[in-house]
């Protein structure tokens, strides 16, 4: 019952010193106008949903911030939204006062900001902290919440209408595509460098009058749309399937939380505007979302243009893989852009599910709901309750005839508190369910997003968790380098619940962005600055030791932390620079480095063809060397780095025994021990365990996994010898038919012995490694339920489970004279190939 009392509480509370509903910018929000660093968007993190979801989490795990689901959505938009701030270019004679902020909340989306959040999604008077999260990401929040357009000339409108769409039908990662030549980076970086310091863009000139509508040649009494063709839109994120106004998501959210039917007089108190004529509430879902904007299009559309109502305007990012910028195709009619369309559906959908109380444990995090809604699978607990399906819900859940009276309903009060270029004196009721009439049939016909279908068939059954180690070559321009990073990150899921990065420098192994799990931190640390005061070269003498040292002190904590099983690590080699010398002490560092960690899988790609002088310091010579080549336009990298990802993908999760350490004691067997994980409905995990564990025969030596906590569906176990994803009923080229073991655990639990499990091989290095799988199996028409609510479990429907291990040992064979011969063995035959 926290909720309700402080719903009751918010609504005794003053609201009229809401500080993002003031006329001036939020004195919190206002470093990122004035913070050269912030003014450009380059230096904060990619507007995207994992990223916003990665904020999002750490304000949650703020151990200063104590709030559940429905106080935090209303929290966010009372700290972190303010729609409608505009750039106010100053008169060129006037000189720019220090004391004043040329930006403003002046853009029409702030009149029903206000509205909504003075007198409808009401907060604490006092917001979070402004040390709750850092100044980059609080920006980064601000910008991707609130909805503002900003028109200024930018220098590239020739060609920003030309790009391609982000078009929901995209191949899926794991597939090449063929990329069109106009799918580029299109920001000018010189115009950027050069731009006035307090937009970062070129500025219109104040002294040319400037069209507000082509209508009778009238011009506009202040410049609010400039020139550009293509204005930016703000409060757009990228989401898989489509462009989202984020800040009208979790607008909806929190009028869903916090619901309420507020009285018209309420609202238009000082009016003497007369609607007696439609229905005298509102619903704070509906005006957080949908009738809000439609109630805008009535009223900015019908003063202006009459009867001609249009909703949706289409645009593009400016990058495919760290979108900053969503570009409109045109400056007309922006009161409803099909980003603010997707998320009023989204945002009432979703806020009609938590007035209905779709989780009854009370224990959702707001992080949680948008990761299940904007998911290939599964969804809020429905797999029909997904971003994939937007267009089945708002046939499920919005109603014509309700939507209109709403909509009818807010004009009336949208009318009394935005400034018009004209007057409706009659014909509401046409106007009205002229825009949703067309709002219907945009939405029907006009919003290429991807289906569930294409969803599930173009996406990855397994969540990737891995430490992934960037050993980065400086001479690499940023501008190729920085997407193909951001590709990879994408791909394996950095976040929370996933994957790591830790950036490195190929100069001396030097860390430049320390090891982390938040996608926003790493944007926000590796920028073209910090690329730019990277040492140029590679030194794989240093780096190779420095990163041997590093992992084995890794190796040691996770001793100390009886670390059994967890995260994959790879390091990936990205290298620009030819011909690099490898001597001895190169090949015995690498050497070193595969035998004291066992479980490392490193990687090279390349710029220049580097087989014949990289193909010694790896395992697997023919999987782990690449060639790649990345352009300054970022064009390719898709297509370059797909094959990169999926080696990558292919590394297991690791099953070790931590006593091990790094120096592998065979004394040291690992005993009994376990550890906790949990799989999504329908997806699987990978698991490898190296040989270096269970070498030595040991008639107790097993890997037992048991199921825990309650839950649908059943676990499907299966392991292999030569198939590094074993997955039940699929039969993998060149493998024989018992390649594959499956077992079915609805309860109770499954035992592999790795007795004999070497059989045969002389050499740790010629014994093949244990593969096991744990997929859960569900029907489509399986309800789901909150049954994983521990701090680890990344969708509160997760299966969980336990592996646990007995009597693993500690076997290497560094330093012995049977390496070194199959080493030299090794080299002689591939000089023997060679000749041939």
């Amino acid at each position: 019952m926290i909720w309700l009392a402080f719903t009751l509480f918010i609504a005794t509370r003053c609201v009229d010193a809401q500080v993002t509903a003031q006329s001036s910018v939020a004195p919190e929000l206002r470093e990122c106008y004035t913070n050269p660093q912030f003014l450009d968007r380059n230096n904060l993190p990619p507007t995207t949903l994992p990223v916003l979801i990665d904020i999002i989490q750490q304000i949650e795990d703020n151990p200063n911030i104590n709030m559940d689901l429905r106080q935090l959505a209303v929290q966010l938009l009372h700290t972190y939204r303010q729609d409608g701030i505009e750039f106010h270019q100053p008169d060129s004679s006037t000189v720019l006062s220090s004391n004043v902020l040329p930006y403003a909340p002046t853009f029409h989306s702030f009149h029903r900001h206000r509205l909504l959040l003075t007198k409808i999604i009401p907060g604490y008077s006092q917001v979070l902290p402004n040390n709750t999260i850092n100044s980059a990401l609080k920006c980064a929040v601000h910008h991707m919440l609130s909805t503002t357009v900003d028109a200024r000339v930018r220098g590239n409108e020739n060609s920003c209408n030309q790009l391609s769409q982000y078009r929901a039908l995209r191949t899926a990662r794991r597939v090449p595509r063929q990329v069109n030549a106009d799918d580029v980076e299109i920001l000018d970086l010189d115009a950027l460098k050069s731009a006035n310091t307090m937009g970062k863009m070129r500025h219109y000139d104040p002294k040319n009058d400037v069209e507000y509508t082509s209508i009778g040649g009238s011009k506009s009494e202040r410049q609010l749309l400039g020139n550009s063709q293509c204005p930016l839109l703000s409060g757009a994120v990228f989401t898989r399937w489509g462009a989202v106004s984020a800040g009208h998501v979790i607008a909806g959210i929190a009028g869903g939380a916090q619901f309420q039917r507020v009285p018209i007089s309420e609202l238009t108190k000082g009016s003497l505007n007369d609607y007696s004529n439609v229905q005298q509430t509102v619903s704070s879902i509906f005006t957080a979302t949908l009738s809000g904007d439609l109630a805008e299009v009535v009223l900015i559309q019908g003063t202006e243009r009459g009867n001609a109502i249009s909703v949706g305007v289409a645009g593009n990012w400016n990058s495919t893989q760290a979108p900053r910028y969503y570009m409109l195709h045109n400056r007309l009619n922006v009161e409803m852009t099909d980003p603010e369309i997707r998320g009023d559906i989204d945002g009432f959908v979703l806020g009609t599910l938590i007035n209905s109380n779709v989780d009854t444990s009370g224990t959702l995090k707001l992080s949680q709901l948008l990761d299940m809604y904007y998911s290939p699978r599964n969804g809020v607990y429905n797999s029909a309750r997904r971003a994939c399906n937007r267009r089945g819900l708002s046939q499920e859940f919005i109603d014509r005839e309700t939507l209109i009276a709403e909509s009818q309903a807010f004009v009336a009060a949208l009318d009394t508190s935005m400034p018009l270029r004209g007057t409706i004196v009659s014909g509401l009721d046409q106007l009205v369910s002229s825009a949703v009439q067309n709002f219907q049939t945009y939405t029907t016909n006009n919003l290429n997003d991807l289906s569930c279908i294409n969803s599930e068939t173009t996406t990855n059954d397994f969540r990737l968790k891995t430490n992934l180690y960037i050993v980065l070559d400086a001479a690499w321009p940023y501008q190729a380098v920085y997407p193909a990073i951001s590709f990879l990150l994408d791909g394996i899921e950095v976040g929370k619940f996933g994957s790591s990065v830790t950036l490195l420098s190929a100069f001396d192994g030097s860390v430049i962005v320390n090891k982390t799990f938040s996608l926003a931190e790493f944007h926000s640390n590796y920028t073209l600055t910090r690329h730019q005061a990277l040492l140029n070269g590679v030194n794989l003498e240093n780096t190779l030791s420095n990163i041997r040292i590093s992992m084995q002190t890794e190796l040691e904590n996770e001793k100390t932390a009886n670390y059994v099983g967890g995260n994959s690590s790879v390091l990936l080699f990205l290298l620009n620079t030819g011909n690099i010398n490898i001597n001895e002490q190169i090949i015995n560092d690498a050497r070193r480095l595969n035998e004291t960690v066992p479980d490392l899988r490193i990687l090279f790609a390349t710029s220049t063809n580097q087989f014949d002088t990289l193909w010694n310091l790896v395992r697997d010579m023919h999987n782990d060397i690449r060639t790649i080549s990345l352009n300054n336009e970022g064009t390719n990298v898709e297509n370059t780095m797909n094959p990169i990802l999926t080696r990558i993908q292919t590394v297991g999760r690791r099953i070790v025994n931590s006593n091990c350490g790094s120096t592998f004691y065979q004394e040291w067997t690992s005993g009994t021990r376990q550890f906790a994980d949990n799989v999504e409905p329908g997806y699987i995990n990978f698991y490898t365990i190296s040989p270096n564990y269970f070498f030595g025969n040991n008639d107790n030596r097993k890997v037992r996994i048991s199921r825990t906590g309650s839950s649908v569906g059943s676990l499907i176990v299966c392991q292999s010898r030569t198939v590094v994803q074993p997955r039940q009923n699929v039969t993998t080229i060149g493998a024989d038919a018992e390649a594959v073991i499956c077992q079915t655990l609805a309860s109770g639990n499954v035992e592999i012995s790795l007795r004999g499990a070497c059989d045969g091989h002389w050499l740790i290095g010629a014994c093949p490694p244990f593969y096991i799988s744990v997929q859960s199996q569900v029907t489509d028409t399986t309800s789901l339920s909150a049954t994983c609510t521990e701090f680890a479990c990344r969708f509160p429907y997760n299966v969980r489970y336990q592996v646990q291990i007995e009597d693993f040992g500690c076997f290497s064979s560094a330093g012995t004279a049977g390496l070194s011969l199959i080493l030299g063995i090794t080299i002689i035959l591939f000089n023997l190939v060679k000749l041939f």
